[in-house]
Parts: structure tokens; sequence; C-alpha cells
């Protein structure tokens, strides 16, 4: 291993998005991410025992398990190993115990009750692994009271005040459609443990971080919400638009479902915006002189906007508005996402073959050291994979003990029997 964090462990106990990403990126930083899971419910991203393979997967020789092929699951647990462990047996709290004096950090994302009933609370970690960082990632906090109540990124949008400002004028609050929630907590706690470790290494002390995804996602609206408190106003919701200048939408290319982003902050780009898209007569009217009588004519601008570039190949415009220092981008799609040349030269998405889903292309690590050597990228783990191999290894068991954990169901690959 190579990277920052290399020589740290992490024995977490995260599923689906937002534990998972954070601790991802942990892993591409070098730390060994050991991922415990548990036999008899896998993890959410997962999916259940009983779910098909994907259509396209059934092509592939070597995949057999859907639940080790789930592209949910194998996209956020790159270059982790995974240990399954039922934290609820005797044995199985007891070997998560004897590893705890072996990790540097720990993090989870269970409801705020379960780790004490485990038997894990932050106090009886410390008391087996003085100076242990344990950041728990839930719905709303370990305190107050919406402490238990349970939450997802669909759920966090509306608590957290971002769903009112999705959405268009005179419509209903809307959401991202992706759990934008998720990611967001996920960074927040990447950061809160690696702030963490710099802490312990200056001071040697332990930290327990309680990151709660509502208040992390509300930081994320804190333009709106100073705009509330300083003016007692709601913003309304703009679809595309932006509050203070115009235009700024997404609009239809020639071709199917093909679309270009353009913004314009000055009068300055609105003129060369125009030149641009040829000088069109429907632009050139008064009411679009300046950014105020923009802002006020804005349907009838993106009305105009739009019928200037239906006729246009969105990549070949986005380009002759970039070169004229015109915000614009066109919309990718995730096939052209995927196939983009500079991403792949860049390394940020690459082919990663897994051992039963074959050789797919990813989204990888996204930053570039100048002094140091990323990490190679593995594979997500298959549920259990690395179980006798991190036992043997860190804690020296043998196999005949190993083979008790399984037949008992505690550890072991795939489900229990």
């Amino acid at each position: 291993m190579t990277g920052p964090l290399t020589g740290m462990r992490g024995i977490v106990l995260t599923q689906a998005w937002a534990g998972s990403y954070c601790t991802e990126l942990l892993a591409f930083m070098g730390a060994d991410i050991i991922q415990v899971e548990v036999r008899k419910r896998p993890d959410s991203w997962r999916g259940t025992y009983d779910a098909p393979l994907a259509e396209r997967l059934r092509q592939v020789e070597t995949a057999r398990e859907a639940w080790n092929c789930n592209y949910l699951y194998n996209s956020v647990n790159l270059n982790k190993r995974c240990l399954t462990l039922d934290l609820q047996t005797e044995a199985g709290a007891a070997t998560y115990r004897r590893l705890l004096p072996l990790t540097d950090f720990v993090v989870e994302n269970f409801s705020p009750r379960v780790l004490g009933n485990l038997g894990f609370s932050y106090e009886q970690m410390a008391a087996v692994r003085p100076g242990v960082i344990l950041c728990s990632l839930s719905a709303y906090g370990h305190d107050g009271p919406w402490a238990n109540i349970p939450g997802i990124g669909g759920t966090i949008e509306p608590t957290s005040g971002l769903s009112a400002l999705l959405g268009y004028p005179g419509g209903p609050p809307m959401n991202s459609g992706m759990m934008y929630p998720d990611a967001v907590a996920g960074l927040n706690a990447f950061a809160a443990i690696m702030a963490a470790i710099r802490h312990r290494n200056r001071t040697g002390e332990g930290q327990y971080i309680d990151l709660s995804m509502q208040e992390a996602n509300l930081s994320f609206a804190g333009e709106a919400a100073l705009e509330f408190l300083r003016t007692g106003r709601q913003r309304e919701r703009m679809g595309n638009r932006h509050p203070q200048f115009a235009p700024h939408g997404i609009y239809r290319c020639a071709g199917e479902d093909k679309w270009i982003a353009i913004a314009s902050e000055s009068d300055a780009q609105w003129t060369r915006l125009i030149t641009a898209l040829g000088s069109p007569a429907a632009l050139s009217e008064s009411r679009f002189e300046t950014n105020a009588l923009r802002k006020e004519n804005e349907d009838a601008l993106d009305a105009a906007i739009e019928g200037a570039t239906r006729s246009e190949h969105c990549e070949e415009l986005a380009a002759r508005l970039c070169s004229a220092q015109v915000p614009a981008a066109a919309v990718h799609d995730g096939i052209e996402v995927a196939r983009d040349p500079a991403l792949h030269e860049r390394g940020v998405i690459a082919p990663v073959r897994h051992p039963e889903a074959g050789e797919w292309i990813q989204a990888v690590i996204p930053w570039r050291y100048s002094g140091i050597q990323n990490p190679p990228v593995r594979p997500a783990p298959r549920l259990g994979q690395h179980s006798a191999e991190v036992l043997a290894e860190l804690l020296g068991m043998r196999e005949e003990e190993y083979e008790r954990l399984v037949a008992a169901g505690i550890s072991g690959e795939g489900p229990p029997d």
C-alpha cells in the first residue's frame, strides 16, 4: 500500500453510501480498511440473497452471486477488505474486541442506540484501545429529540432545507434524485477523521466524532439560510436559474435528449454570447440589454436562447461559447462521462476487474499527489472474502477456530447455511 495513511487501519461498521464512501476515501489514502459485515443480513447496497443477477452480468462467466456483483456496493467499497462477524453473538463480539487494539479508527453508521447495545460504545472501545478514533454517522446525531429517528438521503434533503430550494417556480419542493446527502455526509466524515488523526498525532488523544447527516447538509444550504436570517424571506424555488444573473439554465440542442448549460454573469459575457450564437434578432431586443432587464424577462429570454440552440450540436456549441469566455457545457449522461477521454487520461475513470463481476469502468481515486503514489485500485470485496485472511493475519487465528465461527454462521462467506 502507498499513500499518506499507509500503516493505519480502520475496522469499520459502515454500509450503504455515506459511511462506505467515507471509508473508501480513507482506503484511497492508503489505510487498511476492513469492512465488517454480517452474513445473516448483507449490506443493503449488496441487495438481498434472492435478488437475480443484473441482465448484463448474466453474460459474464464468473458472475455467480448478485450480492457480490451489485454495482451500488462495488462503487463505494474499492480498496477494502471484507470480514464477516456477527457482533450479536458472544464469539463474534469477542473476536471484534480482540481486533480493536490493532485499529486506529472505527467508523459506523448505525442508529445511535445500536453500538452501545452491542457493547461497543466509544468509552468501551477506548478502554480496549486507548487513543481510538470513533466516527458515528447518523441521520440526526446522537442526542436531541431526533436522535433515534431513522433517516436516509431522501429524508435528510427535506429536513436539512435542501428540498425547499429544489424545484420550479410555483411547483412543489423536490429532492435531487440521487441521495445527495449521503455523499455530503461522507465527505464531512472523511475530513473530520483526517483532522482527528492529526490531533492524535500531536496530542496522543483519541476522539469521538458525532456527525449528523442533517447538520452536514444544512451547511450546504448556508447561503439561503443566511439570506432568510438577514431578510426574513424564504428563497423561492428557481429551477435552474440563478438568483442574481441571467441567463443561467439548460437549453435543448439538436438531437434526441441533447442539452447545453449556459450562464452569463455580466453584460460583457452576454454580448459575447449573442455573437457566438450568430447574433439572432430575438436575442438583440432591448428588453435583454442589461442583466436587470434579462432577469425581469427571464421566461422570454430562455425561450429566445433555446430558439437559437435547438439547431446546434451541443458539444460544438459548448466549445464555441467557452472559447468566447462564456461559461457553457454540454450535458453528459453516465455513458458519455464513462467514455470521456480526458477523464480516462487523468485516471479518474479506469477499468477495474472484479473477481466475479468482471472488468468494468469505474470512478476511482479523484486526486493525484506530486510527491507520493496513489495505491493501486483494488475491486470491492466479495462478502466475507477476506475473513480467514484477516483473522489469521491480525489475530493468528488457526483454521480450526475460524471454521468453528463459519459453522456457527458468525463468519465466513455468503449466506449462512
